[in-house]
């Protein structure tokens, strides 16, 4: 017969290593696996659903790369309908920059701008090499300002030497040496050059240009018959009170040296001056 504290022992559960008592797991073990189970199904839904956006989206992708292509290949044939072929844009009018009045008509002349059909159709190439053809522009550019312009831009040519041929043509020279006008008398304040050559290089237009803005104003005043050689070489005439000298002035380069000999010498006997060769300078 067992006592009272026996009984007790025997009726009391051996523990189960394995956390269970029994053959029964306990209700915190029930509770943990449940809520495992519910958080997996939530982490499968999820997934699910993200992934069917992004093949909704892959599929909508393409779709909508061919709309916006159709609608760009729609508005560019709406342009190039509006510009180069319908009556919306047509070319009424030439606007010219850099030139006014007579200048501007002369411009206008030269350009003949086609107008009355579509601006977009103007050939601005071809405005162009006709005005650049003529010379009397240094810069020319020809553009569109829609809806009804053609702008045209020029930078006129600007004459630092009139040069007298033969029959006594005046043709004026910029500093670039490019005869680009035919007048019947040079411009006031351009100093006039009888040349050699047919035509006048930019060197000659250098060294003449050179000369005469290296000498002292009060000899620079009685300049006269300046020429230009072949070779590009440059002479003129001073007037020293009743006598008048010769000036062999060479090619371009020290034209300060050249001028102060020139100075310096015009009082000396003789009646040629060459200062061609600063070091060895020579009168005769």
């Amino acid at each position: 017969m067992l006592d009272r504290s026996t009984r007790s022992r025997a009726a009391r559960p051996t523990p189960d290593p394995s956390g269970a008592s029994g053959s029964s797991a306990s209700p915190a073990a029930g509770w943990r696996t449940s809520r495992a189970t519910r958080v997996a199904g939530r982490g499968l839904a999820s997934s699910r659903r993200r992934f069917e956006r992004r093949a909704a989206a892959a599929r909508r992708r393409p779709r909508l790369l061919i709309g916006i292509g159709v609608a760009l290949l729609l508005l560019l044939g709406l342009v190039v309908w509006l510009g180069w072929f319908s009556s919306v844009f047509t070319a009424t009018a030439v606007e010219v920059r850099g030139a006014s009045g007579a200048a501007a008509a002369q411009v206008r002349q030269v350009a003949a701008v086609p107008l009355g059909g579509p601006v977009m159709r103007v050939d601005t190439d071809a405005v162009q090499e006709r005005l650049v053809a003529g010379k009397a522009w240094r810069e020319v550019s020809v553009s569109r300002s829609l809806p009804h312009t053609v702008v045209i831009d020029v930078t006129p040519r600007v004459a630092v030497l009139a040069v007298r041929g033969a029959g006594g043509r005046v043709e004026l020279v910029d500093a670039e040496g490019v005869v680009f006008a035919r007048v019947a008398s040079p411009p006031a304040g351009v100093p006039v050059v009888a040349s050699g050559a047919a035509t006048v290089t930019r060197a000659g237009v250098t060294a003449a240009l050179q000369a005469l803005g290296s000498l002292e104003p009060a000899l620079r005043r009685t300049v006269s018959g300046v020429t230009v050689s072949e070779a590009d070489q440059v002479s003129f005439r001073l007037k020293v009170k009743d006598a008048t000298k010769t000036i062999v002035w060479g090619g371009s380069g020290d034209g300060a040296t050249k001028a102060k000999l020139v100075a310096v010498l015009v009082s000396q006997p003789g009646s040629t001056i060459d200062v061609s060769v600063p070091g060895s300078p020579v009168t005769r």
